[in-house]
């Protein structure tokens, strides 16, 4: 007869957790009222930055990929992207190699802006907290994270790992 033993439950590593989780989602927190609020700043709503960053990312998406990469519909994609042509952001044009496809492009000025304007906006408040500490703290606090992140990965199924590849 074999028996279901469960394993037993270090409390003390239990409250370590709680905290560390409670940190991370605070820190989560407070990252994304910051860009939302750079994004608020930029007169642009959420949908319409993630085209604007999902293009940053591989410019000429056609209007297909970037729906697929957003994971929303495509009228809803289309709208975004209507809205955004209107406002001089994005631009049409035919593909180069098979003319009857249209690719989306960040315009010129938008480019600039979503490349190096933004980032900078949005990982502000970041940038602000790691100047007021010194550079031997910055490295404790960016070696834990990774040494957290590397474990967490260390112990997830094979099947999520190989997922993200």
């Amino acid at each position: 007869m074999t028996e279901n033993i469960e394993p037993t439950v270090d409390e003390d590593l239990v409250r370590i957790a709680e905290q560390i989780e409670g940190a991370l989602r605070s820190l989560i927190q407070s990252l994304r009222r910051c860009h939302k609020a750079a994004i608020a700043a930029s007169g642009l709503t959420m949908p319409q930055f993630g085209v604007l960053r999902e293009l940053a990312e591989v410019d000429g998406l056609s209007l297909n990929e970037l729906s697929e990469r957003m994971r929303l519909a495509h009228s809803t994609v289309s709208g975004i992207v209507d809205r955004l042509e209107r406002r001089e952001m994005v631009v049409r044009r035919a593909d180069p190699i098979d003319r009857r496809f249209i690719r989306i492009y960040l315009s010129d000025p938008i480019k600039t802006y979503v490349q190096e304007v933004m980032p900078a906006r949005r990982l502000g408040l970041l940038v602000e907290v790691l100047r007021c500490v010194g550079p031997e703290e910055r490295e404790v606090i960016l070696e834990g994270l990774s040494l957290l992140c590397g474990a967490l990965r260390a112990s997830e199924p094979q099947e999520v790992v190989s997922e993200r590849k």
